[in-house]
């Protein structure tokens, strides 16, 4: 991968969740599960609301600790996340002891945008309409919404109830606005969330939810931990690299940073054990200030599948890869490192053609993507 080669798309894309995850039996969790994304934790109601109801595709990292606020004139228990505040109410049986702060109300009303005069719409064929906001939900919008749910009744699939208690009702219809990306989608405002259409993805679930959480600016009344988490050496002895592993992220013009000389991982990616995709990558070409330093990446190409990788983390824990895949794509099939799911550690170079600038090597035509799965 060259400094110049990552597409702004792409990057952007980083940010995001391809699909909500489908939410399953309440259970306790009573340990804490942290993040090295952000530095923060979840542990108790909020960790098991989290896991059971969407996790990281539906939430995204917590963005505070859980800490008191007064919420519409109440003194609350809550929790930030990108896409979401969750909120505390002990005196309601589960699950309504966790609830889903109106962030999609809040943030229209900060940009002065009056939802409330609905227009005098009627139901359009093949939509959902509600007549309390007399708006039309329809198409991906529509699949996307009756997708995911807040599970209360114990029976499988999700009735609009479940589809309600995680989105809320429409405030407006679809329409084109430009995001902070600096790009015009097409998107829809909800009580609890923002829908936006990306037809760039086209390999997976195009509609995204909005990283409401993020946008209002939470104040966390705690530091981020610092997390020994942190993947910080990489190996593998079959193409003999042995390198440091660096945190990045995206510079001002939002691209990313790699390093020069080492490995970076990309810090809004999982940490080794925490069950997500786990997202590195490096340069394949020498820096021609530095000739006598190899790329870090620049064997990749020659890894072959079933050769082992270990991570080791700033804690010292080692964890083992096996390599299952390696994939050409073009700069904008960003599926493969978008969460998973489940664990993965996936690599990523630049491969293909060379496209030559003043003399210099800035640019491939391709990314090399490198798939391992843990070792069992």
């Amino acid at each position: 991968m060259h400094r110049h080669s990552a597409s702004l798309a792409l990057l952007v894309l980083l940010l995001l969740l391809a699909a909500a995850l489908r939410p399953g039996p309440a259970t306790a969790a009573t340990s804490e599960r942290c993040f090295s994304a952000t530095g923060f934790c979840i542990a108790g109601p909020v960790r098991s609301f989290w896991e059971q109801h969407g996790g990281l595709a539906v939430f995204g990292y917590p963005l505070t600790p859980l800490q008191s606020e007064t919420i519409e004139g109440r003194p609350l228990q809550v929790q930030w996340f990108e896409r979401h505040r969750l909120e505390l109410h002990p005196e309601l049986p589960w699950p309504a002891t966790v609830q889903l702060g109106r962030l999609g109300v809040d943030q229209l009303a900060r940009q002065g945008r009056d939802w409330s005069a609905p227009p005098e719409a009627t139901p359009s064929a093949g939509c959902r309409f509600f007549p309390e906001t007399r708006r039309n939900l329809c198409g991906a919008f529509l699949a996307a919404w009756r997708a995911a749910g807040i599970e209360a009744d114990g029976r499988r699939g999700l009735g609009e109830p479940e589809n309600l208690a995680l989105f809320g009702l429409p405030l407006t219809d679809a329409q084109p606005e430009t995001l902070a990306d600096g790009r015009v989608y097409q998107v829809q405002w909800f009580e609890r969330a923002r829908m936006e259409l990306h037809p760039e993805l086209a390999q997976g679930t195009p509609v995204l939810l909005g990283l409401l959480g993020a946008e209002s600016g939470p104040r966390p009344t705690a530091a981020p931990a610092s997390s020994l988490a942190q993947p910080a050496w990489i190996s593998i002895p079959a193409i003999g690299v042995e390198y440091q592993v660096a945190l990045v992220g995206l510079d001002a013009q939002n691209v990313p940073v790699v390093p020069k000389h080492d490995v970076g991982w990309y810090g809004q990616s999982a940490a080794p054990g925490e069950g997500e995709n786990i997202v590195l990558w490096g340069h394949v070409l020498r820096f021609s200030d530095a000739p006598s330093i190899p790329a870090p990446f620049a064997k990749l190409r020659d890894l072959p599948v079933g050769a082992r990788i270990t991570l080791t983390n700033r804690g010292g824990d080692s964890f083992s890869y096996v390599v299952r895949q390696n994939v050409w794509v073009t700069p904008d099939q960003v599926r493969y490192i978008l969460p998973q799911g489940r664990e993965l550690l996936t690599l990523v170079s630049c491969i293909g053609a060379q496209v030559i600038e003043d003399g210099e090597v800035t640019d491939m035509s391709h990314r090399l993507i490198t798939i391992a799965e843990p070792v069992r």
